[in-house]
């Protein structure tokens, strides 16, 4: 079990910031859509801002990017023994100055219950 765990990545790549800026700029375009189609404006446009504004939404909802998986980069790093690429949480109590604690055996914590110690 110990080898399976090993190889198995950090899932999250996305940082606290870069969510943000994704939810704000989805959420834009959600509603740029649904206030034209609402409007009777330009149909076409409209359908297409609401079909790309789930991108940025599923990726701040996930909070892993499959561009920047393959990339291999992500806008958080796991320095300092915090996961800055954790869960929206734990990334909030991170920000917020709690400075949560990983889950025992882990360098970084990557669960919802790093947030609630």
């Amino acid at each position: 079990m110990e080898r399976i765990k090993g190889n198995i990545p950090v899932v999250q790549n996305i940082g606290l910031a870069d969510r943000l800026f994704r939810f704000y700029g989805g959420g834009a375009l959600l509603a740029w859509g649904a206030l034209s189609l609402a409007m009777g404006n330009t149909p076409i446009l409209a359908t297409l801002a609401i079909l790309l504004s789930v991108y940025p939404l599923m990726t701040t909802v996930m909070g892993w990017d499959p561009f920047y998986q393959l990339l291999g980069t992500r806008t958080c790093s796991l320095e300092g023994g915090r996961n800055q690429c954790g869960t929206l949480p734990y990334e909030m109590d991170a920000a917020i100055g709690r400075n949560p604690k990983p889950d025992r055996g882990y360098d970084y914590d990557h669960s919802l219950t790093g947030s609630h110690h």
